[in-house]
């Protein structure tokens, strides 16, 4: 490795056989080492080419370490210009902000833990992420999408395995739309293993209100369903189902249908307000809860991160697209290093200076 590489990146494993699709997509092998992730074991992140980044949190490392011919050493090589680099941003305390071609807003992600307590206490849930702002552009409910996509093929668990997690995600949200390409698939094309929703039929909470009344984003909150600015039906549910389970339940249904979320648009006016969490994944460890077991996701990802990210359907443009690793994923995991709790480092906080486009 030339010098200069060696103490500011650490190579993520991956599988030999992904390297071509990895090479011509936006994978990277390389990473910021560990000891500088704000909540290690996990590296959470912007992904490169959807946010610009103030230099004051850029990083050296994204992009890819690859062959030098006539050293036969691995030399680290950007892939991304200027101060699309990036770093980690801490969780559970650290509200950041973001902004892309369709949306400008603040965000925070939240795991377990003792500054989230109140938020998780009493309820099944093993993540949340808060995302809140303005649409940048109308887009309608139609176009745009949440879910997973990969860069290249995932490692295939098995077909039990894998109908059981495709069963979850779609118990979620039934319009998802899937194409799940495993390693031994003859025809093995970038971009194309994915599995996408709706946004507003698989949002778990929607709150909609006006910049006066918007929702403060903190480790505790949690936000109220609330569609009531969209009109007709989404007014009368607040009577109709004064239950908020059972409000979400009709919203999520309601949306599950192509003909209702071609009725509506995302206004820019108005305040977004969204949660997201579940009681499968486990992001503190990148696990998967399913069959009565717990199924170690970075086995199948094959050197990917696991996406929280939203894009306009049939399209390669994004309103926001984070990155979630584990250390597990890097060539300096050790198999016999005891299990390391999420922490956040008040100490290694990144303050967000700067304009953001």
């Amino acid at each position: 490795m030339k010098e200069g590489a060696k103490n500011t990146t650490v190579h993520v494993k991956t599988d030999p056989k992904f390297e071509k699709w990895a090479e011509n997509s936006f994978c990277p092998n390389a990473l910021p080492p560990p000891d500088t992730w704000s909540s290690r074991p996990l590296l959470f992140r912007k992904a490169a080419y959807v946010h610009k980044i103030p230099s004051s949190v850029m990083s050296p490392a994204w992009g890819r370490f690859e062959e030098v011919k006539e050293d036969k050493y691995l030399a680290f090589k950007k892939t991304c210009p200027g101060e699309a680099c990036q770093g980690s941003l801490a969780i559970n305390t650290n509200v950041f902000d973001f902004e892309s071609e369709y949306f400008k807003g603040k965000a925070i992600l939240r795991l377990p833990s003792e500054d989230t307590k109140k938020y998780f206490e009493g309820k099944n849930r093993k993540s949340s992420m808060l995302i809140q702002g303005k649409f940048k552009k109308k887009i309608g409910f139609r176009d745009v999408y949440t879910g997973q996509e990969f860069c290249h093929p995932v490692k295939s668990p098995g077909y039990l395995v894998t109908k059981a997690a495709l069963a979850v995600f779609k118990t979620l949200s039934p319009s998802m739309e899937a194409n799940i390409i495993a390693e031994n698939n003859k025809e093995m094309i970038p971009n194309e293993t994915y599995f996408m929703s709706p946004l507003a039929g698989t949002a778990s909470v929607i709150q909609v209100t006006d910049e006066k009344n918007k929702p403060p984003l903190n480790s505790t909150i949690r936000i109220l369903e609330d569609l009531s600015a969209l009109g007709g039906d989404f007014e009368e549910s607040l009577k109709k189902y004064p239950d908020m389970e059972k409000r979400i339940a009709w919203r999520r249904k309601y949306f599950q249908k192509i003909k209702n979320l071609e009725k509506f648009e995302f206004d820019t006016s108005e305040i977004w307000t969204f949660d997201f969490y579940n009681d499968k994944l486990l992001m503190d460890s990148l696990e998967l809860a399913i069959l009565g077991k717990r199924f170690d996701l970075t086995k199948y990802l094959a050197g990917q991160p696991l996406r929280i990210m939203s894009k306009i359907r049939d399209s390669e443009n994004y309103l926001w697209n984070f990155e979630l690793w584990h250390e597990r994923q890097t060539e300096s995991w050790k198999e016999t290093k005891p299990d390391i709790k999420v922490v956040t480092h008040p100490k290694k906080k990144l303050e967000f200076t700067g304009k953001e486009t």
